[in-house]
Parts: structure tokens; C-alpha cells; sequence
């Protein structure tokens, strides 16, 4: 019987490309079906007809099927990936953004914390304990994984609504490590092994080793990263780099831009100088969770971030590629 696998959410391309790519390099998910399921049929048609023409050029060994019913969906299935938001997703960011800060609540970013984070959840965790519900209901074996935010209030709401329910929240903010990490340390990033907790977008290093002789290597982490991230590459250069080439800059352009020190890392510098230790994320995410973030970080470097992340989203070509990009398809082979 053919491994059944369900995107909800799949309408939004970056996403539903995405996540096909991972499944479809992988060599023990072939001969899976892949369920597409959105409540946005125009975008959803478009990216069943992608997805069915790349399997078809790359003979791969994959089936797919499209459709707006959920309970049709989730019939039969094994693993279920939710990534959904209630939009305009960036208005609604910026109301949630904005509007506490003329009430003078010193929020940080309006997505995961505070007030903003809270207007968020309410607005997103109605539908996906809908969706949560159905799986219960008719595939209740199934593995869900989540990428929707705010991450941990969704997650803390499901399981206290599902118990029973295997439920799991994944962020991708960690994959960050295997960009820094090899050029701070001067080191390949498969020999280390390193070891990170928190939640998520509030999460730090707490574990570098050397993989083949056990070295504890943290404190040559942090004494290296100081230098590092006192030269970083400003933002506006990596987004005229991009809208030059096309591409996302690679470590090796990255170093012939204009530099600054700690661009939106100054919340990130401080979490080192305090608590010894090496977070894995921006001002931006790490500071929702810390009442007196809003005095230590970065405002410039967030607004820059989110105004050229955006524009990003805008721009980008989505398209599947055949490399693993996420963490669920490693997880669902070690099932």
C-alpha cells in the first residue's frame, strides 16, 4: 500500500514546491502519493500541474492527486504537513505589528510574541483545530508536522485540544547553523556536532562538538564568532545581490559587500555577553519572547529584514528542486 502524504496549504507555492522537492529526492518515500489540498482552487491547479509535469520530465516514481475537500484528503493518510495562513498575511503582520506599538507596548516583531502574537493565534488556531479535528477523526494514526506561526501557541493549543494526537511544530531557523557555523569555525559543517534547544525562534546552541574525537568546541565558537559577526554583510547589499543576479548571495559573494557590525544581531550579541550563550536566530525572532528586547535590539536591521523579506516573497520564482531543503522527510524515513 502506497505511503499516503498530505500538504495542507499547498495552494501557496513556496510551499507546496518545496515540500514535493523534499519528498520526491527521497529515495524510501518512492512510490508515496502525494495529496495537494488547499481551499484556493486556481492556485492549487497550478501547482498540481507543476508538481504532475516534473514527475512526469524526471520519471520519478511518485503519484499526486489535488482536491479542496479535506475529508477527502485526509482519507487513509500517514503523514499530514500543515502550512497555512489566514491573509493578507502581510497586512494583517503589520496591524499586528504596529497597533500595540501606538498603544506603547514595546512589542518586537507582532508574529510570534506579544499582543501581535496573540491577535495572530487567535486568527490562525480556529482553522487548523478544524483541520486538527478532521484528522482525529478520520486518520487519527497519522504523524501531523507544522509550519504555520506562531509555532508554539499552536502547538501548546493542540495538544492540550488533542492529546492524543502526534502532533509536531518544526522550525527551519536552525538550518541557519550549517550557513554560519563552517565559516566561523574554519571547519566542514559534517564534522560537527551540535545540539540546539528552545523554542521556536527562541533557541540557542547549547552542545558543539567535533564529531570524530568528541572535542568540546563551544567555547571556540563563541570566542570566533565575535570577530565574525562584527563584519556582516548589510542587508540592502544582499538585496541589491540578489536583484542583480537572482539568487540568493552564497558566503563566498556575501564577503565583498559592504560590511556592518551585528546588523540586527545586536539583541543576539547581548544574549552571548549575558548568558554565554550562541543563539540561532535574529533580533527579529528572539526578541518576541523577551519583555526588555525592545531596549537592546536592532529596530533598523528588523524593519530592513522585514521590508526585503517581503519583497522577497514577492519576487522569488518558486520551482521544485530535487534536494531535501527541510527537516520532515528525514524524520518521516526514521519512522
Amino acid at each position: 500500500m502506497k505511503t499516503r502524504i498530505v500538504l495542507v496549504g499547498a495552494g501557496s507555492a513556496q510551499f507546496g514546491y518545496g515540500t514535493m522537492g523534499d519528498i520526491f529526492q527521497s529515495k524510501l518515500l518512492e512510490n508515496s502519493h502525494v495529496v495537494l489540498l488547499d481551499i484556493n482552487p486556481e492556485a492549487l491547479a497550478v501547482v498540481e500541474k507543476t508538481g504532475r509535469d516534473f514527475i512526469a520530465e524526471h520519471n520519478l516514481p511518485f503519484t499526486l492527486s489535488a482536491t479542496t475537500d479535506r475529508k477527502e484528503a485526509l482519507q487513509g493518510a500517514e503523514y499530514v504537513v500543515i502550512s497555512i495562513e489566514v491573509g493578507p498575511r502581510f497586512d494583517l503582520w503589520e496591524l499586528d505589528w504596529r497597533i500595540p506599538q501606538q498603544y506603547g507596548v514595546t512589542q518586537v516583531y507582532g508574529e510570534n510574541g506579544g499582543p501581535g502574537g496573540l491577535f495572530h493565534s487567535l486568527r490562525i488556531i480556529p482553522p487548523i483545530l478544524d483541520i486538527c479535528q478532521d484528522i482525529v477523526d478520520i486518520c487519527p494514526d497519522a504523524v501531523v508536522f507544522n509550519f504555520s506561526n506562531p509555532m508554539s501557541r499552536i502547538c501548546t493549543t493542540v495538544t492540550r485540544k488533542f492529546p492524543e494526537l502526534k502532533f509536531i511544530g518544526l522550525c527551519h531557523e536552525i538550518a541557519s547553523l550549517k550557513t554560519f557555523l563552517p565559516y566561523i569555525l574554519g571547519v566542514p559543517y559534517e564534522t560537527l556536532e551540535v545540539r540546539a534547544a528552545g523554542l521556536n525562534h527562541f533557541s540557542c546552541v547549547v552542545e558543539a562538538k567535533n564529531k570524530e574525537t568528541g572535542e568540546d568546541i563551544y567555547p571556540e565558537l563563541m570566542a570566533k564568532a565575535y570577530p565574525f559577526f562584527e563584519r556582516i554583510p548589510k542587508m540592502s547589499e544582499v538585496m541589491k545581490m540578489y536583484k542583480e543576479t537572482g539568487t540568493v548571495p552564497t558566503m563566498e559573494q556575501m564577503a565583498t559587500l559592504e560590511t556592518e557590525a551585528w546588523p540586527e544581531r545586536r539583541l543576539f550579541k547581548a544574549i552571548m555577553d549575558q548568558f554565554g550563550l550562541f543563539p540561532i536566530t535574529t533580533d527579529s525572532h528572539f526578541g518576541e519572547y523577551i519583555q526588555w528586547a525592545h531596549d537592546v535590539v536592532d529596530h533598523h536591521g528588523i524593519t530592513e529584514f522585514y521590508t526585503n523579506y517581503k519583497k522577497y516573497l514577492s519576487n522569488a520564482e518558486a520551482k521544485i528542486e530535487l534536494r531535501l531543503s527541510e527537516h520532515i522527510v528525514p524524520m518521516i524515513e526514521g519512522m
